[in-house]
């Protein structure tokens, strides 16, 4: 019974040895696929973000560092980029909104560079990498928050949501 039992172990190990040396794997040795997406964050939630069907752009370096530019299609300029670099990179002033919970030294700014167009960012670091998560929208969506206004809850700031999942990404 033992000898049976110990043939058919060596009969199947080296059926599986052949398969393999002569270029046929056993699906259960498949490699996993790489995917060439961004890999700080899902096309999905860059949709759900800009509210709607989204093309991206990836030029990341084996270094981990690089660039993800999600665009809302068609027909709309609305945007979001996420910028990861060992080296420090544009932050929001010092007077800006601090936040909790993504990275270290997270802020929060907005900027209008015009009265169609609103570009929002958080700017962090997790270990080494500096991060941005810029979100930039056009007229329909850039409604002027009054001044006396309290901030949006966090769990409903789609920006904060996109930098909590790259920082997450990045430990």
């Amino acid at each position: 019974m033992l000898n049976s039992v110990l043939f058919s172990l060596l009969l199947f190990s080296s059926a599986a040895l052949g398969q393999t040396q002569y270029g046929t794997t056993p699906k259960s040795a498949a490699p996993a696929r790489a995917g060439h997406g961004c890999p700080w964050l899902t096309e999905g939630s860059a949709a759900r973000a800009l509210g709607g069907q989204v093309s991206v752009t990836v030029k990341v370096s084996d270094m981990g560092e690089g660039l993800c530019s999600f665009a809302r299609q068609p027909g709309s300029a609305d945007s979001l980029e996420i910028l990861v670099s060992k080296a420090a990179l544009p932050a929001c002033p010092a007077e800006s909104t601090s936040l909790k919970g993504i990275g270290n030294e997270a802020a929060t700014c907005r900027s209008h560079s015009s009265r169609a167009e609103a570009v929002e960012m958080i700017s962090s670091r997790v270990r080494d990498l500096h991060f941005t998560v810029t979100m930039t929208t056009h007229a329909q969506k850039t409604a002027a928050k009054p001044a006396d206004s309290q901030p949006a809850d966090p769990q409903n700031d789609a920006l904060e949501q996109i930098a909590e999942q790259v920082a997450g990404n990045l430990y």
